[in-house]
């Protein structure tokens, strides 16, 4: 993967399907295209220091896994897993959801395709044969995709991110076009069906929201092993926080844009599509009619791409614990022909797959709980940006948070902050009773896995484990091996000290990893 592929990956993945069906839901959410605006702006923001957290320890620890490695590198094997265990539900929940909105998208481009017998019911939604049929479909050519590699998985994410970035700024323009100050009038007006009722409290409800929408950043660390031999990693640290401001700048004009065309309390209430058929009715004739399947192809490749990123993601990131034991052996197996994941991969077919079968009446469950999911993946990052800090500040830092210490401070607070607000009833943000129960169902899950892989007699050493999270050290294992037949006398200490330098520190090397390499060298 090149830096361009990395930067699509993330972008594809944070912009997917809202921009086009949920960004009139956000003005009415927030009472205003203002308070919608401003709120998104904001948010963005303060998601910039928890993307720096990222950027910092990916540099510094360039293996799959994200979350997983950071905290294994600063608090050890539990919190290690919580963090992985949490990010894997992030993504998973975001399958099935993905999986619903492509079968509702689709349906209202070809209304031939809902005329089809209902099954069943869940939670008063209908579920339809062709819908079951269309979204299994799509889950196979997704997962097909996957286990070819992550070289045709990463070109399609590129050109599905490219395909939305150019009809989003035609859909930004032609709604320029139509703009009228006087549609933004009242800059707030209260709904009964929201919970505040000043401007304040209708920006706060759009920051909340940020989290969800904007999650995917984090897609670029399970995937950079994939990254190409000269690719620099402090570069993709760069990369990584540029695709937070790009995508949040993306967000914030399609809001003020498409907001402005027509009156804004009208639009925040109209059915999807309702973005391309505001656009559409406002045109009128070929051009709006070329605009509203614009838009419809832009919200189709939307959901591919989130689709697609998330898959990506979470199967490495499965893989990942897995290959670490934190998880049952099944996760980390491969297909020998692809050297993509076996286990993962199918784990997340199944999860993708299931989306079609439990309706749309669980997608507003489905994001609370993802987004809460993400959230405890940046909060452990982020303390653990903090933690190493201090732990190994002789450790190689190709890339450091611009603001030192108080920016990963900044962003282990304000992920912490709106993980409490989450769990508060009283709270905009609050996930609500269902989701509450399937956090607490998951986290059961978790433990259990937990506690059969770290069983008596399945436990492994510290050195296993460090071998494991940093396939690194078996390359440099192989290497030490090939070079030490060729001259014994100074190749060991010479990589040795690069090795030092580069990954974990001279005291910790010396201490644990060099005599456990030397070692299998010379009984090998």
């Amino acid at each position: 993967m090149s830096l361009v592929d990395f930067f699509m990956l993330s972008f594809g993945a944070m912009v997917g399907v809202g921009w086009a069906v949920s960004s009139n839901n956000w003005i009415f959410t927030s009472g205003g295209v203002i308070p919608a605006t401003v709120g998104f702006i904001i948010g963005t923001l303060l998601l910039l220091p928890i993307g720096f957290c990222y950027s910092e320890l990916m540099a510094s620890l360039p293996a799959s896994g994200g979350v997983m490695l950071y905290a294994y590198r600063a608090f050890g094997t539990f919190i290690s897993f919580i963090g992985g265990w949490f990010v894997a539900l992030a993504y998973i929940t975001i399958l099935p959801w993905e999986a619903i909105y492509i079968n509702d998208i689709l349906m209202k481009l070809f209304p031939a395709l809902a005329n089809s017998p209902v099954i069943y019911t869940v939670l008063g939604s209908n579920i339809t044969l062709n819908g079951i049929i269309i979204g299994i479909v799509l889950a196979v050519v997704l997962f097909i995709i996957n286990v070819v590699g992550s070289e045709k998985a990463s070109r399609l994410q590129t050109k599905l991110s490219m395909t939305i970035i150019v009809i989003g700024f035609i859909v930004i323009i032609a709604s320029f076009i139509k703009f009228d100050p006087n549609n933004l009038i009242p800059s707030y007006q209260a709904f009964v069906e929201n919970s505040h009722t000043n401007m304040l409290g209708g920006i706060i409800s759009m920051v909340v929201i940020v989290p969800f929408f904007m999650a995917g950043f984090d897609t670029i660390p399970q995937t950079i092993e994939d990254s190409k031999r000269e690719v620099n990693f402090s570069k993709i640290a760069k990369v990584l926080a540029f695709s937070i401001l790009f995508a949040g700048l993306f967000y914030s004009l399609i809001i003020i844009s498409t907001g402005a065309v027509t009156d804004w309390r009208e639009y925040s209430q109209m059915p999807a599509p309702a973005m391309a058929l505001m656009l559409k009715d406002v045109y009128g004739g070929g051009i709006g009619q070329v605009l509203y399947y614009l838009v419809m192809i832009g919200t189709i490749a939307g959901l591919f791409s989130t689709w697609n990123g998330m898959f990506m993601a979470s199967a490495r990131l499965l893989e990942s614990m897995g290959r670490t034991n934190l998880l049952p052996q099944f996760f980390k197996t491969e297909f020998k022909k692809y050297k993509t994941p076996k286990g993962a991969s199918i784990f997340c077919f199944f999860a993708a797959a299931v989306g079609p079968l439990v309706g749309s009446n669980l997608i507003a469950t489905l994001t609370s709980l993802g987004s809460v999911a993400f959230v405890i993946g940046w909060f452990l990052t982020g303390i653990s940006s903090v933690k190493l800090r201090k732990k190994e500040p002789r450790l190689y830092r190709p890339f450091r948070a611009p603001g030192g210490m108080f920016t990963l401070i900044v962003g282990s607070i304000i992920s912490l902050v709106i993980i409490i607000l989450s769990f508060l009833p009283t709270s905009v943000a609050f996930m609500g009773n269902i989701g509450v129960v399937l956090f607490f169902v998951w986290t059961g899950l978790g433990l259990i896995f937990y506690l059969l892989t770290n069983r008596a007699g399945h436990k492994i050493e510290k050195y296993q484990r460090d071998l494991m999270m940093y396939p690194w050290l078996l390359k440099m294992r192989t290497l030490e091996k090939k070079l030490k037949e060729i001259d014994d006398s100074e190749i060991d200490k010479e990589n040795l000290d690069i090795y030092s330098e580069r990954f974990l520190g001279e005291e910790e090397i010396e201490k644990e990893i060099k005599d456990k390499i030397r070692k299998d060298i010379e009984s090998d």
